[in-house]
């Protein structure tokens, strides 16, 4: 990830990857700041999301998820980015039985690896381990990304991010926090990257109440430091002999 400063004459490719439309939310203002640079950001999201009822009363189905589709199409359209890529699994928990969940888990494997090998990213963003939210499905999309590319050799070829959070952050799960000495790369992003960030969560009504929104926008604002955090997945290469 290049500073400000540091503006490349070829524009990147950085991916995105999720489980839900709204989920890019999370660091709307880093994806808004490298598309403002000229990068081609890209956000996949493996669900439709049609089963989250959170605020809404539509009920889960379809319908639902062609909604949320729209929302997440409207969000990146707000930040710069390009439209969404949707891969349409239908769950990626045991919601659905354990059998079904297994081959969802196998679709996605399989639509990521052949999705990632024609986007050819510079740049991959997927949350941590611990889902940003804990949330079940956050956690199997990053831990379903972590192990494509350790099955394909691609830890190198596509350096993954994940995006990490200070203790105490408001607005984020009191447990999903990491050490900072864990940290290796700051992005800091502009008055109008946040800006844009807030413009993009009034997409989502399905999921965000009025009152929600306006308490994310007044954090946001409120928030000086202009920083979103990321630690790189690296694997230290090597055989010996026992631990």
């Amino acid at each position: 990830l290049h500073s400000e400063a540091q503006k490349t004459t070829k524009a990147r490719t950085i991916l995105f990857i999720g489980a839900h439309p709204d989920d890019e939310t999370a660091i709307g203002e880093a994806l808004a700041k490298y598309a403002r640079l000229g990068d081609r950001v890209i956000v996949l999201i493996a669900t439709n999301g049609k089963d989250g009822t959170r605020v809404t009363k539509i009920p889960a189905g379809d319908s639902l998820g062609t909604l949320r589709k729209a929302e997440s199409s409207c969000g990146c359209k707000t930040l710069g980015l390009e439209p969404p890529i949707f891969f349409g699994i239908e769950r990626l928990d045991t919601k659905i039985g354990v059998g079904n969940y297994f081959k969802a888990h196998q679709q996605f494997l399989d639509s990521l690896k052949d999705r990632i090998s024609r986007i050819h990213p510079d740049i991959i963003i997927a949350a941590g381990p611990d889902g940003d939210t804990h949330h079940a499905e956050h956690i199997v999309v990053s831990g379903a990304v972590t192990e494509l590319l350790l099955a394909e050799g691609w830890v190198d070829k596509y350096p993954l991010y994940h995006f990490a959070w200070k203790k105490g952050i408001d607005s984020v799960d009191p447990g999903s926090y990491m050490d900072p000495q864990y940290f290796n790369v700051q992005v800091r992003y502009t008055a109008e990257d946040e800006q844009k960030a807030i413009e993009a969560l009034r997409c989502y009504v399905t999921q965000y109440t009025p009152a929600e929104l306006k308490q994310e926008e007044d954090r946001k604002i409120k928030d000086k430091e202009n920083v979103l955090y990321f630690r790189r997945f690296v694997v230290k290469k090597g055989l010996k002999d026992g631990f």
